[in-house]
């Protein structure tokens, strides 16, 4: 995988509190994190500069997570981008059908704050 501190990452939701942790988590690492919250363009926007890894608010309900990630691995730019979402741990069902949709990663909530540093210091999962 691609050395993040010497690339992107980035990062899909709306929530303030987990986009404080993201910029906390980033700022301790040095790791380049930008946070997307306009969902207008974005697989375009990724296609121009492809990140080292997408990190993805699966309750973000304005993006729709599930056919965000269809449309990006259909994308020959974006299909062997890493993803990775996360979920509040009761949402089962929403975790199996983002795995079947195409995330490489998906974990509860919890755990993506509790290993966020280590996420992007490795750029992986």
């Amino acid at each position: 995988m691609a050395d993040v501190k010497r690339s992107r990452v980035v990062a899909v939701l709306d929530d303030m509190f987990f986009s404080s942790k993201i910029k906390e988590a980033a700022k301790s690492t040095g790791v380049n994190v930008e946070i997307l919250k306009n969902t207008n363009g974005i697989i375009e926007a990724l296609t121009s500069s492809p990140p080292s890894l997408i990190i993805v608010d699966l309750n973000f309900k304005k993006l729709i997570p599930l056919e965000f990630i269809r449309e990006l691995k259909s994308s020959a730019d974006l299909k062997n981008v890493p993803t990775l979402g996360y979920l509040p741990h009761v949402e089962r069902e929403l975790k199996k059908e983002a795995i079947k949709a195409g995330y490489d990663f998906v974990m509860p909530r919890s755990r993506f704050v509790r290993e966020i540093r280590d996420i992007l210091n490795k750029g992986s999962y």
